[in-house]
């Protein structure tokens, strides 16, 4: 499976912020709201994990890893590179280009400046939604993930064929427990992985199946935030006004012979589209299921 970084539906964490705005370690992954995960991304993660302290993932590519240098004052952040060069920001706010190197720099020698990683992959039963990006502050465990994919680059491993068990392994410091984050190959997942991609070849090739036919739609949640109606073939049929994970809007019409449940739910609702087509530049919803259905009477129990 080869993935795009850019298309993160959220990010998973390992650590939070506590009522003082301080950071507080966990010894499980953590999906919460903040400027790249949405509230939709929340309840996708959480319909189907609770508080994981290890999670099956495949990698977005051969280079899931991104690595960076962070110089902080306080809460302020003072600088940051790629190892080649850094952008240095004064009290104003600002920057500055100057040379970023991990063994030159001064910062690094001192403690101030900190290694920090980020992390794509997909997660098993949530593969079809998209990409996750896990952000590492641990020195350790950048170390332990980055030797993996060093490794399997060198001995030329497709890194996107296999499963791997990310977890955290507790370590005890004068501080208190520290959570290190490490990776490790499931051999025997990674063998049905490998059947299940055959049998999924063949029927691609199958000749019964290049007859015309709807074009699936990828499990990818949707949030409805409205419904309008539009004159289609002649008809006034309804449209769905939706978002996906990553906040991208959708328009999905309702034909008169489709299922028609959907249009007794209300905004916020959620469904899972099952079988979408295209017809005229117009995106027709086939079939689908309704995975959280807010209704009328929802709403009046939340205005009372």
């Amino acid at each position: 499976m080869q993935g795009n970084s850019n298309n993160v539906i959220g990010n998973v964490r390992s650590g939070t912020r506590g009522e003082k705005d301080n950071p507080v370690k966990l010894a499980y992954f953590d999906v919460h709201t903040d400027n790249s995960t949405s509230e939709l991304s929340v309840e996708i993660f959480n319909e189907k994990y609770h508080q994981p302290n290890k999670l099956k993932i495949q990698f977005a590519n051969q280079n899931p890893m991104k690595i960076g240098y962070q110089m902080y004052e306080g809460k302020k952040l003072k600088c940051y590179g790629n190892g080649k060069e850094a952008r240095e920001l004064d009290d104003k706010g600002k920057r500055k280009t100057i040379q970023c190197s991990e063994t030159d720099c001064i910062h690094r020698k001192n403690g101030k400046c900190k290694k920090v990683g980020r992390l794509y992959f997909v997660i098993d039963k949530l593969k079809d939604e998209g990409i996750w990006c896990y952000p590492m502050g641990s020195e350790e465990g950048i170390e332990n993930v980055s030797r993996r994919i060093e490794r399997a680059n060198r001995l030329g491993i497709d890194l996107t064929n296999d499963w791997y068990e990310l977890y955290l392994r507790a370590k005890d410091t004068i501080k208190g427990k520290n959570y290190i984050p490490d990776i490790k190959k499931i051999e025997a997942t990674n063998m049905e992985n490998k059947e299940t991609h055959t049998k999924g070849l063949s029927n691609i090739n199958n000749e019964d199946n290049k007859k015309e036919q709807p074009k699936q739609q990828k499990n990818n949640y949707l949030k409805i935030i409205g419904f309008q109606k539009v004159k289609y073939e002649d008809k006034e049929v309804p449209k769905i006004i939706c978002i996906d994970t990553s906040s991208k809007k959708q328009e999905l019409i309702l034909m008169p012979e489709s299922k028609q449940d959907i249009l007794k739910v209300k905004a916020e609702s959620i469904i899972l589209p099952l079988s979408i087509s295209t017809r005229e530049n117009y995106a027709i919803l086939n079939d689908y299921t309704i995975v959280k259905a807010i209704t009328e009477n929802m709403e009046n129990k939340k205005v009372s």
